[in-house]
């Protein structure tokens, strides 16, 4: 029973919240296309040497995918090297409207961290201010994946 739970407690840390608390980072000021970031702030653990968060990017205006499938926000996790200034991200889920609402009309593949690729953000892009901003809580005691574990245990 309690490899069970333990199973289902960390199966649940690879999708984002259900009830996730988005909170906004950054916002671009053309009227003509808004995009909005957020960050889950009850998403925000350390893993090994990075801290992982759920992100949300939404567009006021949709988007389209090479198929042509329409969509206007999407989810996905970032690991921020806070260090290094490098962001990897993995689990895109794309959806219809600009909440992250209902079946997503694609989905990416989540792939585990070793196998992400960093890569350095640039100054002053949207990847900079995710980062400087999730990167404030990494002295803050986060909940870890090894204490989530042990906890489970």
């Amino acid at each position: 029973m309690k490899k069970i739970l333990a199973c289902l407690t960390l199966a649940s840390l690879s999708l984002p919240a259900v009830s996730a608390d988005w909170k906004l980072i950054s916002e671009t000021e053309d009227p003509e296309k808004i995009i909005s970031w957020y960050v889950d702030m009850s998403s925000i653990v350390r893993e090994d040497d990075y801290l992982r968060a759920y992100l949300r990017t939404s567009w006021s205006k949709p988007q389209y995918a090479p198929d042509q499938t329409a969509y206007q926000s999407s989810t996905y996790l970032n690991y921020f090297d806070c260090d290094a200034h490098k962001i990897a991200y993995t689990g895109n889920n794309y959806y219809r409207s600009p909440e992250p609402e209902g079946k997503p009309v694609h989905t990416e593949p989540e792939y585990p961290l070793a196998q992400l690729k960093f890569q350095s953000v640039v100054p002053g892009s949207a990847g900079e201010m995710r980062l400087r901003f999730v990167c404030k809580f990494r002295s803050t005691n986060f909940m870890t994946q090894s204490d989530v574990s042990d906890y489970a245990g």
